[in-house]
């Protein structure tokens, strides 16, 4: 049957049109190669850079404007996430929506930092109360949410934060202050940019059980100082699969001096062990600005980029893993903390 319709098809183009038809043919076969060819790559660009389940990015905790499209520009291609952390910009209703419209054209996902009111409960220290409500139907799903506050937990552990828990009587008191003090702080920001149905974010490196508890959708646990990233990683993401959230990691200073930041080996290494433990969102801190500038680019070094760029060529074809066998479960008192300093 093959064989009689290439005699028929050769047959027709032996006739009076025949170059034409040649012509047409092989016009119609170059389309079609190039149309696989495109295909091909298109397949081929989904396999390197669509991990669409885990962002990974720079959170820009300081500087200003300009600062964005100059780290913005360092990540482009090898990374999907930026968290614009400074209030410089995100108090500022236009400069912020400038720098937004720039990352939703670079193709970037964003987060807004927002603050605490300077005094008592409100205003926040954010954009205007429109913004949040504009950009869900501007930027799409380019916008991910809100990062309200910042290391609440933390903080608290460190005797640093206003809430006060040295009252309570027990483990539950002291659990139900903080949580009822959290989240009526995180739902007067709500309120104050309603009617906006966003995401909440939040970086911490304590208490990220009842930081859940207290109304945030996402908890990113701190690889910080010293600290245990193991033991970061299963506080974190336990917490995060009992009550159903999502978690994410941020690899911030592992000094207080410079470098400020882990050497670009390690930061690669703690990138790798949050990603094969699931973390939905890896990012890297840096405060362009507010300190003595490592850089242009200010606590990030160049080394640390490569570092970056190396890590996402290694989640385009590193399988994700997808269970977390479990060797070793700690039953402790309920609501119980260790309480001590951290080594932040």
């Amino acid at each position: 049957m093959q064989a009689e319709v290439l005699t028929l098809t050769f047959s027709a183009i032996q006739g009076k049109r025949g170059k034409n038809i040649i012509t047409a043919v092989s016009a119609v076969f170059l389309i079609i190669g190039l149309l696989l060819t495109l295909l091909g790559a298109a397949l081929l660009i989904k396999e390197v850079t669509n991990n669409a389940d885990v962002f990974v990015g720079v959170d820009i905790g300081y500087g200003d404007e300009k600062d964005v499209y100059i780290i913005a520009e360092a990540i482009s291609g090898y990374a999907n996430l930026i968290i614009l952390g400074s209030l410089n910009v995100t108090t500022d209703t236009a400069k912020l929506t400038r720098v937004c419209d720039y990352l939703y054209q670079k193709g970037f996902h964003f987060i807004v930092y927002v603050g605490f009111a300077k005094n008592g409960y409100t205003p926040p220290r954010g954009p205007d109360p429109q913004f949040f409500t504009r950009a869900a139907s501007k930027w799409e799903d380019k916008f991910l949410g809100v990062y309200i506050f910042d290391e609440v937990g933390g903080k608290l552990m460190d005797g640093s934060h206003s809430i006060d828990i040295t009252a309570a009587d027990n483990y539950l008191e002291a659990a139900t202050i903080y949580t009822h003090h959290l989240n009526f702080s995180l739902g007067n920001v709500s309120q104050y940019y309603e009617p906006a149905n966003f995401t909440l974010f939040t970086s911490d490196y304590a208490l990220y059980w009842y930081d859940y508890l207290s109304g945030y959708d996402v908890v990113f646990g701190e690889f910080v100082g010293n600290q245990s990233r193991q033991l970061t990683v299963a506080l974190c993401r336990g917490a995060a699969k009992a009550l159903d959230k999502n978690w994410g990691i941020m690899i911030t200073w592992s000094y207080q001096q410079d470098p400020f930041l882990e050497d670009a080996g390690q930061l690669f290494l703690d990138m790798v062990l949050a990603y094969e433990n699931g973390a939905k969102y890896i990012v890297v801190f840096n405060s362009p600005g507010e300190f003595p500038a490592m850089t242009e680019f200010g606590t990030l070094a160049p080394e640390h980029f490569e570092a970056i760029k190396r890590f996402w060529n290694y989640v385009s074809t590193a399988p994700k893993v997808e269970k977390y066998p479990s060797r070793t479960a700690y039953v402790l008192p309920r609501d119980y903390v260790r309480f001590s300093r951290s080594t932040r």
